[in-house]
């Protein structure tokens, strides 16, 4: 079975895969702060809806369209409240979005799942070499290192930074060029995995590159999810049982 291949590489989203986010939590308390009091569901029905759309208008966070990573997020923070306080001034909005951008690039706005520290661990004492690939802007490297978690990734790979997102193909090839060119080491697709959470980016993304791919749920719905059942775990500790079963197996 192609997911009990031993990989020599090791790769993982970080959005609802290493990291989460209470959203409606931080952009209610950062709002409430300067008095903006906002409906949690509304926020993120808003959030939902604005994201999706300025990813159209502005895709990679605004990188090839002048607006660039900070103005974007920006953007987003006041559409969000302005749905819910449509007189509030540009000041008011100016301070939240100063807020939660300053928030959103430590780890005061992101927490690591339950098992994380224990998998990393665990693939590094294997002697994998271990990267990031995500869809993120510049400030995942700062966030990684205040969750103390940047120090197990050989590389940490965005793409705001390469220009490119998932799913295309030359995220992951650059992702091999990476690891060829800081460990000098000549890695086959065929000897990667990537993990993350969106069928889409994450396990399609990777499939399409040659390369094995795991998918991660962490207690959402997977009944419906069409693609092998021993392909998709619930959580960070039934996928370290995987590559414990996954070792034994193969040594």
């Amino acid at each position: 079975m192609i997911n009990r291949i031993r990989p020599r590489l090791v790769t993982f989203d970080v959005t609802d895969t290493l990291l989460m986010t209470k959203l409606e939590e931080h952009y209610s308390e950062i709002g409430s702060q300067h008095g903006l009091l906002v409906e949690p569901k509304k926020l993120a029905r808003s959030f939902k809806t604005n994201y999706v759309q300025l990813s159209k208008e502005h895709p990679i966070y605004g990188k090839h369209t002048g607006l660039g990573w900070e103005n974007w997020w920006r953007t987003i923070v006041y559409n969000v409240f302005r749905d819910q306080h449509a007189s509030v001034s540009k000041d008011k909005l100016n301070k939240v979005a100063d807020s939660l951008i300053n928030c959103y690039g430590t780890g005061k706005c992101w927490h690591k799942y339950p098992g994380t520290i224990d998998l990393l661990n665990y693939l590094q004492k294997k002697n994998i070499i271990l990267g990031i690939i995500s869809n993120f802007d510049e400030q995942l490297e700062s966030i990684l290192k205040d969750v103390q978690i940047h120090q197990y990734f050989t590389f940490v790979l965005t793409s705001y930074n390469l220009g490119v997102e998932k799913p295309s193909l030359q995220i992951f090839e650059e992702a091999l060029k990476l690891v060829k060119h800081l460990r000098e080491e000549e890695i086959s697709p065929q000897e990667a995995m990537h993990i993350g959470d969106r069928l889409d980016n994450d396990y399609f993304g990777a499939k399409n590159a040659g390369w094995n791919a795991l998918l991660i749920k962490h207690e959402n719905e997977i009944d419906n999810i069409n693609i092998p059942k021993e392909n998709v775990f619930r959580n960070l500790k039934e996928l370290q049982e995987h590559f414990q079963k996954t070792f034994e197996t193969n040594y």
